[in-house]
């Protein structure tokens, strides 16, 4: 199919976001495989830290990268280019733009429903987390029998989704003997999990479950709560990945956590109140023993600094501009301040709550920055779906946390590709720009290393420089005249070599939020 989509030029800048006065025209190629895809004319991010490079073409057969260079180096290649694309080719030009690999989100979640009784489409969710860049999910917890159906259904292409890896729950519940412990593992893996999310457990009780875990090459994610075993036991006992903060801390005490006697951990405005004061009551000496352990026993860290955001600054969460046109109704009653919502207990959020929200951030970013000096695995998720993080829009957030942090962007990118990669074991497939390798690729509309928000659903702030785009470190002349345009946006996100038209794909979330507030008008007001 000879189609060929626009460059840089203002006109395609300003498609994207709330700048757009008209949404484009959803391409021919959109969603569409094909024999061969050729993009163009592309500044590269290769995905493991080294720095970009092109421009270059990138061609792709039968969904592999199959050549990356200039078209007049492919003389006895196999590959080859034609001046004109044939009738067959599908063509990309990205002119302008930056390729980079597609991201691997290593902590996330399926809700096919937030308010009981207001139901959420699950398109929805695949939708916007394609429109972030996303191709790869690890879902850690969800319902199974589901994920695997949608799991296959994916790589069939028979839906719009990312690829999805699917590691059930484990938690307390199956309490008894090892060999019962075992057993039920061992079910979990013939049923087809693709790992495990381990949650909460005495020692005796993980020591079964990794062991088993390890007997069947299972990999393995805890989070690992408020419990006997800490990151200590975890990385003792071989788990691959650690997510969002706890149990880490928890090992650097000097003792136990310094909680309250009314304490209730069931009560979640205790819970994540208190959850904010726990690195500030570790030992740091003791703090920078455990990241040492992690980092000897290849534990990855998948830190999630999105997810938890909203408790160190609520209005800022509660105001983010794309909720506008992009928060469906049942996600928008879950976020309501509710001790029956898990992740909502914002009722009577103090400014105290915040400052040592503040602080467990600041203490929390240093030991992850650490950790990775050291030599250890970092990668991205965002857990959306609770506390103010909406699918896809929370992992471009991880990635801007992760620069706060003290990465570079383009370590941030690596976490976000290549490690979320290397985390899934899937390294020799997927994570690079890499001839040989699946085409999840991401054409985006500027250049993410110069700013983080271009990667955004929504979009970004950008400055014209006498009408052209330019980086706002340009130097301005006596003449030049400076505005501002919501600009960036990722246009294609390739997933299996299939283009997917980022517009598009927020053009339909747009409509499914429309109608779904338009029927709970509808219901609210008593009509059928």
């Amino acid at each position: 199919m000879n189609v060929t989509t626009t460059g840089i030029a203002l006109a395609a800048l300003l498609t994207f976001g709330f700048g757009a006065q008209q949404p484009p025209a959803t391409p021919l190629i959109h969603a569409k495989s094909s024999r061969r895809l050729i993009i163009r004319n592309a500044m590269v991010i290769y995905g493991n830290a080294k720095p970009p490079y092109g421009p270059v073409d990138i061609v792709v057969q039968d969904g592999l990268i199959a050549y990356i260079g200039p078209p007049d180096s492919l003389a006895g290649s196999a590959v080859t280019i034609p001046t004109s694309p044939r009738s067959t080719d599908t063509v990309i030009d990205a002119t302008g733009k930056y390729v980079m690999p597609g991201i691997v989100n290593a902590h996330m979640h399926w809700h096919e429903e937030r308010e009981p009784g207001i139901a959420q489409p699950i398109q929805y969710e695949r939708n916007l987390y394609l429109a972030a860049g996303v191709t790869t999910v690890r879902e850690v917890g969800g319902d199974f029998d589901k994920s695997k159906r949608w799991q296959a259904e994916s790589n069939a292409h028979t839906i719009i989704a990312p690829r999805i890896l699917v590691y059930p729950f484990v938690s307390k519940g199956r309490t008894g003997s090892p060999v019962e412990i075992r057993s039920w593992i061992r079910d979990i893996k013939q049923k087809g999990a693709d790992g495990l999310k381990i949650i909460g457990m005495d020692r005796d009780q993980l020591e079964a479950i990794m062991d088993e875990a390890h007997t069947l090459n299972m990999r393995t994610a805890t989070h690992i709560a408020v419990e006997e075993t800490t990151a200590k036991d975890y990385a003792e006992l071989g788990v691959n990945s650690i997510e969002h903060f706890y149990g880490v801390a928890d090992a650097a005490l000097n003792g136990a956590q310094n909680f309250p006697p009314d304490m209730s951990y069931s009560n979640e405005i205790h819970r994540f109140g208190r959850a904010g004061e726990l690195y500030a009551q570790s030992d740091p000496a003791k703090l920078h023993k455990i990241i040492d352990l992690m980092v000897e026993k290849h534990v990855a860290w998948d830190p999630t600094f999105s997810i938890y955001e909203a408790s160190r600054d609520l209005v800022r969460a509660q105001n983010q501009p794309w909720f506008r046109d992009y928060l469906h109704p049942s996600m928008e009653e879950y976020f309501r301040g509710s001790l029956d919502n898990h992740g909502s207990y914002f009722l009577g959020w103090t400014s105290t709550q915040e400052a040592k929200w503040k602080q467990q951030y600041r203490i929390w970013m240093d030991a992850v920055l650490e950790f990775a000096h050291k030599g250890g695995l970092v990668t991205t998720g965002d857990d959306a779906g609770y506390i103010y993080s909406l699918y896809g829009f929370g992992i471009s957030r991880e990635l801007e946390l992760q620069e706060e942090a003290g990465f570079q962007p383009l370590e941030v990118i690596e976490h976000a590709t290549w490690n979320g990669a290397k985390l899934l074991g899937m390294e020799d497939r997927i994570g690079k720009v890499r001839e040989g390798f699946i085409a999840d690729l991401l054409v985006v509309n500027g250049n993410p290393l110069e700013n983080l928000k271009v990667l955004n659903p929504y979009g970004a702030d950008v400055m014209l420089l006498n009408g052209k785009p330019a980086s706002n470190y340009s130097p301005l002349g006596v003449n030049d005249k400076a505005t501002g345009a919501h600009g960036g946006g990722i246009e294609w996100t390739i997933k299996d070599g299939i283009p997917y038209h980022v517009p598009t794909l927020m053009r339909e979330v747009k409509d499914m939020v429309s109608r779904a507030r338009a029927q709970r008008v509808r219901s609210t007001a008593g009509q059928p």
